[in-house]
């Protein structure tokens, strides 16, 4: 219903994003502490594992991000839970009225941002964990001029066509949410991204605070290790605050991203015993890092189901498959999906070898029934390929 695509949602300015707080009575003044998280790669894995770690010591956690896997309300919850779907249609409804009125037509992600703050404040959280959208100095989460902490994890090419063709580009709109006085967390980057970084915290006066790199965690994936460092160092700057009691979290040592799906995630085998990992990777970095720790899994053959958004570098990603291995070529059920023919036939000319499958539920049951024992099945390119294999999976359990 609010759903615009690409270039027609995206705004130069929080115009729209401070009309939808007006209207929904601003709820972001009555949110006294907020966390709030940029980044390319990782913000996601790191917003969770903040907020289960707040959780665990006794705290009421409202947890924002984006985007969803499968359900739309996986982008708000509080403790882990999503609102009940009649809240949300209750608040639509009650709302949606204003808006006309006012004459506003917000976003599909303004009005998320807005209806996730006013549940947060109808249930009385203690803090909020809020990763951005997309970018930083002119995402919708922007709006809290004094955080308890920025943190910033790390920063690689994507949504070039918004936020600027290079790295330095790219990391200035990631400083964005950098505010003054504000402590900011920065995880492992470029140098020249980190740079942009302290530059700005320098300019506003926020001290900095380095994550360092955490041990191996094969189990969790080739992002955890500096994902988790992240987590830590944000949680230890917390403890750190002159307010500190109250907001002192113990057990640092055991911080778990749990709950944060699709990220490096292991289904129940085929029924030949084949294992099937999901991973969300979908820009160059991602894609780089996930590929490159299959490296080490041990498999007969690598059987990949791969599908990708249209305004993504589809040549740069195909240029890094590994030309061993079978392709189940997909697209998801969203307009923005990339065709699964065109995909096949880019794919060709990078002398990938598969087929093309009209929706990811027939690409991944193709890979997984002709899977023999010891082969591989790896499921990535975007967000919304991995949500619609994990229903999938769900039909099966």
């Amino acid at each position: 219903m609010f759903q615009r695509q690409g270039a027609a949602a995206y705004k130069t300015n929080l115009s729209g994003t401070w009309q939808v707080l007006d209207v929904m009575g601003r709820p972001d003044l009555r949110l006294d502490h907020v966390i709030h998280v940029a980044g390319t790669n990782g913000k996601g894995s790191v917003c969770r594992a903040v907020a289960n770690a707040l959780q665990a010591s006794g705290k009421r956690v409202g947890l924002f991000t984006s985007p969803h896997l499968v359900d739309f309300r996986e982008r708000m919850l509080i403790n882990g839970v999503m609102p009940d779907e009649q809240w949300v249609v209750d608040f639509i409804q009650r709302v949606r009225s204003d808006f006309e009125s006012a004459g506003n037509v917000p976003s599909f992600f303004e009005w998320t941002f807005g209806m996730a703050l006013v549940w947060f404040v109808e249930k009385g959280v203690d803090v909020v964990v809020l990763e951005t959208g997309m970018g930083g100095r002119l995402d919708s989460t922007n709006v809290f001029p004094q955080p308890l902490l920025t943190v910033i994890t790390n920063i690689g090419l994507d949504h070039q066509h918004f936020l600027g063709n290079d790295i330095r580009s790219i990391a200035r709109e990631k400083a964005g949410i950098i505010k003054d006085g504000v402590p900011l967390v920065i995880g492992r980057m470029r140098p020249d991204a980190q740079s942009v970084l302290l530059e700005t915290a320098n300019r506003y006066g926020a001290e900095v605070h380095y994550a360092g790199v955490a041990g191996k965690t094969s189990e969790d994936g080739p992002h955890w290790p500096e994902n988790r460092a992240t987590a830590k160092k944000a949680l230890e700057v917390l403890n750190e605050m002159p307010f500190g009691r109250g907001w002192e979290v113990p057990g640092l040592d055991f911080i778990t991203k749990s709950g944060h799906d699709g990220r490096w995630q292991w289904l129940k085998s085929a029924s030949s015993g084949a294992r099937i990992l999901l991973d969300c990777a979908h820009n160059l970095d991602g894609l780089t890092r996930t590929l490159g720790a299959i490296q080490n899994q041990d498999f007969d053959m690598l059987r990949i189901v791969y599908g990708a958004m249209n305004d993504k570098d589809i040549h740069g990603a195909l240029s890094l498959m590994p030309r061993q291995g079978t392709y189940y070529f997909c697209q998801t059920h969203s307009p923005r999906a990339f065709p699964a023919d065109e995909l096949f036939n880019c794919a060709g000319k990078n002398g990938l070898q598969g087929a093309a499958f009209p929706t990811v539920e027939k690409a991944v049951l193709a890979a997984s029934s002709e899977a023999e024992s010891n082969d591989l099945v790896l499921v990535l390119g975007s967000v919304f390929i991995v949500g619609e294999a994990i229903t999938w999976n769900r039909g099966r359990e």
